[in-house]
């Protein structure tokens, strides 16, 4: 019996288990886009909406992962400030800035784009090497969302400085993504990491909410608010762990499987048609996923 159990293979922890944090991580964050999107309805703007959100769940995690814990040194404090700014605030800032310009399905389109960005920024600093079979995968899984989302109607009128705008989304999101696991800092749980990044993303925010003089009165669907502090804080503590068993490039696949959520949440609940490529789209992300999943031959 313990020579059956010695061959027998030993199931993979889902904490451990990177296509299915890759999958758990971009369901959750990927379904904080529709709420957002009922949030707008009720008369919130995204930039309040978004430090509310951050600013909720980043207490929540924080609180949640100092009880009993050693202080936060000033190492975190330096990498928490850096990694909110481009991982959560430029990008967001940006989004919401040219979203008027270039419509919804454009600037969605910006977020396809870290992987290849990543991958060139992890390659030019040491961090990645020269492999095809990824490479393929990264250009796979943009040209599946890609496909996804060129099936639905732009808006007209797009300028090229918005467009210049909006390809600083998928350069913030990648070079946070090689900032966070490059100077990842020893010894701290997921969940003071992702609250510490996401209070200082909140902390950048505040003066453009300050500047902008709008936050809604407290009866004005802050039970949505609630909800996307649930889903934020939970998002973020499984993206970083996510963080810490993928590389800077398989992790920025995140952007794929959030894309994908969004699109079917847009079909489900605001009754958006769905397109004939959306199989071939879901099936060509699949494939780019399994090829940057792919290990390399050993020897």
């Amino acid at each position: 019996m313990s020579s059956l159990n010695t061959l027998a293979p030993r199931a993979t922890p889902v904490h451990q288990s990177p296509l299915l944090l890759l999958v758990l991580t971009g369901f959750l964050l990927g379904a904080t886009l529709p709420v957002a999107r009922l949030a707008g309805n009720a008369g919130w703007s995204p930039i309040a909406f978004t430090f509310a959100a951050a600013l909720g769940s980043g207490l929540i995690l924080l609180l949640a992962g100092r009880r009993g814990r050693r202080p936060v040194s000033a190492a975190v404090v330096k990498y928490s400030l850096v990694a909110g700014v481009l991982s959560v605030s430029v990008p967001n800032s940006l989004a919401f800035f040219v979203m008027p310009q270039l419509g919804t399905t454009m600037t969605s389109l910006a977020y396809t784009l870290p992987p290849l960005f990543t991958y060139a920024f992890g390659w030019m600093i040491g961090m990645e090497r020269y492999r095809a079979a990824r490479l393929a995968g990264v250009l796979l899984g943009m040209s599946g969302v890609g496909l996804l989302i060129l099936g639905r109607p732009l808006q007209q009128g797009s300028g090229g400085i918005a467009l210049l705008l909006a390809l600083g989304i998928p350069l913030s999101v990648a070079a946070g993504n090689v900032y966070r696991k490059r100077h990842l800092p020893d010894g701290y749980d997921s969940k003071t990491l992702a609250g510490g990044m996401l209070l200082a993303g909140a902390a950048a925010l505040l003066p453009l909410l300050l500047a902008e003089g709008r936050m809604p009165a407290m009866g004005e669907a802050w039970l949505l608010v609630l909800l996307q502090c649930a889903l934020t804080s939970l998002g973020y503590f499984v993206y970083f762990l996510f963080q810490k068993v993928a590389d800077p490039v398989y992790f920025s696949q995140l952007g794929y499987v959030m894309s994908a959520t969004g699109v079917l949440s847009g079909v489900v609940l605001f009754g958006e048609r769905l397109t004939p490529w959306m199989p071939v789209a879901v099936a060509v992300i699949a494939l780019g996923v399994m090829l940057v999943n792919r290990r390399p031959p050993q020897g």
